[in-house]
């Protein structure tokens, strides 16, 4: 019946999120009307279907609730101790209110139907254990692509092979001639550089990404010297969000890359982070100017690969949009603020 044991955790939280109730009122739902046209000896079918839509969303409802309320007591067990409690509380409930609807309306003096309780909790047996069924199967399916999304994203991950550490190691190397210093604090930033390509596939905060560019434009402004200029608007406080590692890095990359590895001149690139109450939107904006004489290697794979990772962990609520405006090439990076405190 259970095809996974990691899903212990998950069953209950699964079934009280709208996704479950749904699934369990269309499942009631469902049930009234089988019960309601089935062959009957009292009223006509529409009284029944209201009465069976009346008594099974009750038992829902009532369900669910003690299901919340109880979810914290209930996540300590394992699968099937959970599975046997929550069948229990939807039987108990179904009892109770089949009693209470014995003595409310009894048909001669008041007494325990047990024909009737007797056919209302095995009934509620039945659905019971084909809803849990059905949202094991659900989850398992999650859990699922959850798995295969990891091997992308680890795939993704380890095409991420920075071209910078050879042009890295030749200014390193010039700097060792010129400034020891400086050569020194370069191998450190490379170190670091390098340390994170190891752990593209895990996740950083967005502070951590913007240290992590500022020690790469370190050592390309060592590179290229008055050749380019960094213009950084950053607000006060960054927010606290995740996001893949290496995310921001190859943008800055790209822009080095096309605004400046082609360009005899000065080139400027701009560094901006705004965000509203939903959204963060980093803008990283540089002089662009096409030739055909010089058209680098590798061109897009870098968007399509952070695009990809993004994906994989936001959905569609990320974003990587580029444009060109004017001698401006514009790379705007679009992040949900989730659990920003």
């Amino acid at each position: 019946m259970f095809k996974s044991s990691d899903l212990t955790s998950q069953l209950l939280p699964t079934i009280i999120t709208p996704r479950g109730v749904l699934a369990m009122l269309v499942t009631s739902q469902i049930l009234a009307f089988v019960l309601a046209f089935a062959p009957m000896s009292y009223e006509n079918v529409w009284v029944r279907l209201g009465m069976f839509s009346l008594f099974v969303h009750t038992v829902s409802a009532v369900g669910f609730s003690a299901l919340y309320v109880l979810r914290a007591y209930l996540c300590q067990y394992g699968m099937y101790r959970q599975v046997i409690l929550i069948v229990a509380t939807f039987a108990a409930i179904t009892g109770m209110l089949s009693l209470i609807i014995t003595f409310l309306f009894p048909e001669q003096e008041p007494h325990i139907d047990w024909s009737f309780l007797f056919k209302n909790m095995t009934i509620c047996l039945f659905v019971s254990l084909l809803f849990i069924h059905t949202m094991t199967i659900f989850l398992d399916k999650l859990q699922t692509v959850e798995t295969l999304s990891k091997v992308e994203l680890e795939a993704l991950s380890a095409r991420i092979r920075p071209h910078f550490l050879y042009n890295s190691l030749n200014t390193i190397a010039e700097l060792t001639q010129l400034d020891v210093h400086a050569a020194e604090q370069a191998v450190i930033t490379l170190a670091q550089l390098c340390k994170a390509t190891m752990h593209v596939q895990q996740l950083n905060s967005l502070a951590a990404e913007l240290q992590l560019a500022r020690r790469y434009l370190e050592l390309e402004q060592w590179r290229f010297a008055e050749r380019l200029a960094i213009d950084w608007q950053l607000p006060q406080n960054i927010p606290d969000v995740q996001l893949p590692v290496l995310t921001i890095q190859p943008l800055l990359e790209n822009a080095i890359v096309h605004g400046v590895e082609g360009n005899s001149g000065a080139t400027q690139i701009n560094i901006k982070l705004t965000h509203s109450e939903a959204f963060i939107e980093l803008e990283i904006s540089n002089s662009y100017a096409y030739s055909q004489s010089y058209q680098p290697q590798g061109n897009g794979l870098a968007l399509k690969n952070i695009r990809a990772r993004l994906a994989l962990h936001f959905g569609a609520k990320a974003g990587l949009h580029t444009e060109v405006v004017g001698d401006r090439y514009i790379v705007r990076l679009t992040l949900p603020l989730v659990g920003v405190s």
